[in-house]
């Protein structure tokens, strides 16, 4: 499951338990609230997946480059 659509799940168990605030009068400003939630579960997911992946993972994604940036 990617971290989008996991996010998406536990921010509508938070909304649905009252965690995070959700007003159908004032849809606009609940909708950035959700959003700011949904942030921070993605990244904190991500996060989360960096910590349990394994070392030799993790040092080839350190050292990933844009290509531009390779070039001399």
């Amino acid at each position: 499951m990617n971290h989008s659509k996991r996010a998406w799940e536990l921010a509508m168990v938070l909304v649905a338990n009252g965690k995070i605030p959700f007003d159908p009068a004032n849809p606009s400003g609940s909708v950035k609230i959700l959003s700011r939630h949904l942030e921070a579960l993605e990244i904190a997911l991500r996060e989360e997946a960096m910590v349990d992946m394994p070392v030799e993972r993790l040092r080839n994604v350190g050292s990933r480059r844009p290509a531009l940036a390779c070039a001399d």
